[in-house]
């Protein structure tokens, strides 16, 4: 903690953040809203522009049609240079996107966010499911506050002023006996879903899923709800550089969301992504918390969930 708060840097002699800036504002996480800047991480530099809403902005100059994309960091894209290389361009690569995500933000805040925002939603959106932690960010104990450390209201300030990031840190770590910054790693992870109750996650899937139907049904909108696999299906093999895939565990994975979620009137395309059976070790993100873009493939819900 005290490295962080001291030896952290904020920012590089370009300019660019050491972290990506994203606050709460008690329904949903969102991004700087209208606003421009970039992020470092490593060698890498990833620009960043939103708009109104926080939403981020991937274009094609060429493109006319735009999607409005909803969920958490792994559609964010913290990898991502360019429309390029997001995952979701090989499918829906006429359009042009705006992503309402950021860390933290659960199926809850996408929800949150459908109803309080319901004046600028386009009649077909995108939903995405992160597995690897939209899993339990569905349990009653979920709360961002635990995990995001800024108020909305204090990013615009943050893009002026970065040092006070690790400050607003610190007094979370002070004064919020729940917050944390420290992630488990891949095999707690596993442990973690094992070691739970599969029925209570079955059922908190399904009912998760169902609101989200009501609320399709509600605003009279379409949903093509996307389901990306945790990056905890994969072991690590430091000695090879390799992820290796936990078959046992990928089946149980499958098993659940082959039964929870399912296609319906307002929902009436379910994709899943693909599991190699091994991947290299650089295709996580920096962070080791998700997988590159580049290295996510969908296919049909029917391709996987096979009775």
């Amino acid at each position: 903690m005290i490295y962080f708060i001291l030896f952290v840097p904020k920012a590089d002699a370009k300019g660019c953040l050491s972290f990506l800036p994203y606050g709460f504002n008690e329904s949903y996480v969102h991004l700087p809203q209208s606003a421009s800047f970039c992020v470092k991480q490593g060698k890498t530099i990833i620009k960043y522009q939103t708009d109104n809403y926080g939403g981020r902005l991937l274009s094609d100059e060429t493109v006319n049609n735009k999607i409005q994309v909803f969920g958490d960091s792994q559609v964010l894209g913290l990898d991502v240079e360019n429309i390029e290389q997001h995952y979701l361009n090989i499918l829906y690569k006429e359009n042009n996107f705006v992503i309402y995500a950021a860390p933290n933000n659960g199926p809850y805040e996408v929800i949150n966010f459908l109803n309080k925002n319901k004046k600028i939603l386009q009649k077909k959106i995108i939903v995405t499911f992160s597995f690897s932690t939209d899993l339990y960010r569905i349990l009653n104990y979920w709360n961002p506050e635990n995990f995001v450390a800024l108020k909305d209201y204090e990013l615009d300030e943050i893009l002026e002023h970065p040092f006070k990031y690790r400050l607003i840190v610190f007094k979370n770590l002070l004064l919020n006996k729940n917050f944390t910054i420290s992630r488990y790693d891949n095999e707690k992870m596993q442990n973690v879903f094992l070691n739970s109750d599969q029925d209570k996650l079955y059922k908190n899937l399904t009912k998760y899923f169902n609101e989200l139907n009501k609320i399709a049904n509600k605003l009279d909108i379409e949903i093509d709800f996307i389901v990306t696999h945790p990056y905890w299906v994969y072991s690590i093999d430091k000695n090879n550089n390799k992820l290796l895939l936990n078959k046992e565990l990928n089946e149980k994975v499958e098993k659940l969301i082959c039964s929870s979620f399912h296609r319906t009137k307002k929902i009436s395309k379910v994709l899943i992504s693909q599991v190699p059976n091994t991947l290299q070790l650089h295709d996580l993100t920096t962070d080791k918390r998700h997988l590159k873009s580049t290295r996510i493939k969908l296919t049909k819900y029917e391709e996987i969930c096979v009775f």
